[in-house]
Formats: structure tokens, C-alpha cells, sequence
């Protein structure tokens, strides 16, 4: 299992319509690839450690499975996956950072 992970940052002007309209379009453009396995996205969750760390902090963390590299190779160059980067993230200034990672250890406590 290949997972893509990315932290999206909004920025502090955009409004929670947008907000909202941003996750939905994310949504749809993931399912119109029709190449990931499973989809999760949520929003942050405060703690009250956050205050410790404000300028790592993230807005939305999202998380697509894949069952190989092609799959997120083509997912990667997919259209509908390129507009929403066009539209959202690079048009808006929404700050991403992201992961790539294979093999995952399941840990359980």
C-alpha cells in the first residue's frame, strides 16, 4: 500500500465558505481520478500543546491509498487533481506539505 499525505494551510482571509468548498471540490476531484483506493480528510483538532507550535500547525490533513506507485503516479498528473492545485492551493496561497510512504507498520496499543 502506497499512502499520499497532505497538510493543507489556510490561509488566515479565507472564509469558511471557501473552506467548506475547498473539501468538497478535493473530494470530487479524488473520486473522478478513479485510481485511489481510500480517501480520508478532517479538519484539525485543537489541543492545548498547540500553543507550543502554532507555525507547524495545519488546517486540513488528507490521506489517499493507493495499491501502487502507477496509481499515485496517475493520480499525481490527473486533471481534476490539477485543477483543484490550480484553483485552490496555488491560486489562494493554501500552504501544503506532504509525504509519500510505502510498507507502513501497523502499531497497536
Amino acid at each position: 500500500m502506497i499512502a499520499h499525505v497532505v497538510l493543507y494551510r489556510y490561509p488566515e482571509t479565507m472564509s469558511e465558505s471557501d473552506r467548506e468548498r475547498f473539501r468538497k471540490e478535493l473530494a470530487e476531484a479524488t473520486r473522478s481520478t478513479g485510481v485511489v483506493e481510500r480517501f480520508t480528510a478532517g479538519r484539525h483538532v485543537p489541543l492545548p500543546a498547540d500553543d507550543a507550535a502554532i507555525e507547524s500547525l495545519y488546517s486540513v490533513a488528507a490521506r489517499w491509498e493507493f495499491t501502487d506507485l502507477e496509481q499515485l503516479r496517475a493520480f499525481s498528473v490527473h486533471p481534476a487533481m490539477s485543477g483543484v492545485v490550480d484553483a485552490w492551493v496555488r491560486r489562494l496561497g493554501i500552504g501544503v506539505a506532504f509525504a509519500n510512504t510505502a510498507d507502513e507498520e501497523e502499531f497497536r496499543t
